[in-house]
């Protein structure tokens, strides 16, 4: 009967089949059998363009009894296609029964592509891709039992690395956090170990994600696909990396390899991404990294971890070794912004306004780089005494530098309002300013001198 469906097809399907010329062994050892093959792939493959899966699925059923298993890849990849259209159609009509041997229809078809084209002169590691996509369907329709799927997620990507598709980095990692809720259940020793892998996995996804994104030739949909992979691994991830929770098991993880500096590199990197730098893992960990490779990264690392002790003359001389070492860097702004903030807390008052004004020339609407400023002036009134208003004039200045930060970013409304506020007690009172002859609301203009911040400036007098 299939076979008469054949004879109702134009004869424009079966033409081109008379015209082949290379070796037609590998359709059949018969002509009759060459003949029904080609047949048969030529007519699955029309009903494939047009788009008709289920008619195409049956004529990929006739080319499979036909055709020589080895016969082409296609065969293996269209019929993955067209079972998993059947599936969506057995389970709409609600019948399980047809769903779960579709299913395993589905199963035998990667395990058949991997067996019979493991490499390809397109991909030597064939088998690894096709893996990567069985492990996918694996968890789609089996996800009470994570594990299986994670284990092939895990060969595929220990094969191919940078070169894994979205959907495996993504599907590794999902896999990996309920493989490890379920097994927590049962053996927390070994869940507690899983969560420590799970860690430094996930900076090896996002690198993985990262470089393939690079290598995309600007291929939106490729790069589209790796956007969404690393969104969901940060969701996992965020879901895992409480900061408490991280440093036990990764102080664990750096103690059983503690020769192993890409262990502490990934480790350094995960605590800084979580912000999570207040511990006694934290600064070793940074100081090792840098000692190998002293980076603008690492130095920045270590910077943050002397000012979270407080520690502002060493953090200070880290924080100016990363900007030194990060030209056009993409945390060029970040680095620059914190030196000035160590700056200003070591009283430092010109270098912390010198390196906001570096900021600044990158990022003129910086509003964090204006209340540096205005910290710097504010803390600087001894500097600014000239006998007279000088000392009084640096908070009128201080004010205007939080005023425009205020209006530029309303995440720092706040914190500048409440700086403006306790700058407008330091103006100085109407007897004040009338003693020397001037008036509220006029300009004026900070005496110049090297050591006050603010020599130079012009301001409005305001009185309190």
């Amino acid at each position: 009967m299939k076979f008469t469906k054949f004879l109702t097809l134009p004869i424009l399907v079966v033409l081109p089949l008379c015209g082949f010329s290379q070796d037609d062994s590998k359709y059949g050892d018969t002509p009759e059998q060459q003949t029904l093959c080609k047949e048969a792939l030529s007519v699955y493959k029309s009903y494939k363009k047009q788009k008709n899966y289920s008619e195409a699925y049956q004529q990929w059923e006739t080319a499979c009894e036909v055709c020589p298993p080895t016969v082409q890849e296609s065969l293996y990849a269209d019929g993955a296609t067209f079972i998993k259209a059947e599936i969506k159609v057995a389970k709409k009509a609600g019948d399980d029964v047809r769903q779960a041997v579709l299913v395993d229809s589905l199963m035998w078809v990667y395990d058949m592509r991997m067996e019979l084209f493991p490499s390809t002169k397109k991909k030597p590691n064939n088998r690894c891709h096709t893996l990567g996509r069985k492990a996918s369907d694996q968890y789609k329709f089996f996800k009470s039992h994570p594990e299986v799927a994670l284990e092939m997620f895990k060969e595929s990507i220990d094969c191919l690395g940078s070169k894994s598709s979205a959907s495996t980095l993504s599907g590794y990692y999902v896999t990996s956090f309920y493989t490890m809720k379920a097994v927590n259940k049962e053996d927390k020793e070994k869940g507690t170990e899983m969560k420590a892998n799970m860690l430094t996995d996930y900076l090896m996804l996002m690198e993985y994600a990262n470089s393939a994104i690079a290598n995309a030739n600007g291929k939106e949909k490729t790069i589209n696909g790796y956007k969404s992979a690393k969104e969901n691994i940060q969701k996992t991830f965020i879901a895992i990396a409480k900061c408490d929770e991280m440093v036990p098991v990764l102080q664990a993880s750096i103690d059983a390899n503690p020769e192993d500096i890409d262990l502490k590199r990934k480790v350094l990197s995960l605590l800084v991404d979580r912000e999570c730098t207040e511990n006694d893992l934290f600064l070793p960990v940074a100081t090792a990294v840098y000692d190998v490779d002293p980076s603008a990264e690492a130095a920045y690392a270590i910077g943050m971890g002397y000012a979270k002790k407080s520690d502002f003359a060493n953090s200070f001389k880290y924080m100016e070794e990363a900007v030194m070492s990060c030209d056009n860097c993409s945390n060029q702004l970040t680095y620059l912004l914190k030196a000035g903030q160590i700056a200003s807390a070591l009283q430092r008052p010109n270098t912390a306004k010198r390196y906001a004004r570096q900021v600044l020339a990158i990022d003129s609407n910086n509003a964090d780089a204006y209340m540096l400023i205005g910290d710097a002036i504010a803390g600087s009134s001894k500097a600014c005494d000239d006998g007279a208003i000088g000392k009084r004039s640096v908070y009128w200045v201080a004010h205007d530098y939080y005023s425009r930060a205020k209006r530029m970013d309303a995440e720092l409304a706040t914190t500048a309002k409440k700086k403006m506020s306790n700058m407008e007690k330091q103006f100085p009172t109407i007897d004040e300013i009338f003693a020397l002859g001037l008036n509220a609301g006029a300009n004026f203009t900070v005496k110049e001198s090297g050591s006050c911040p603010c020599s130079g400036e012009t301001t409005v007098i305001r009185v309190r």
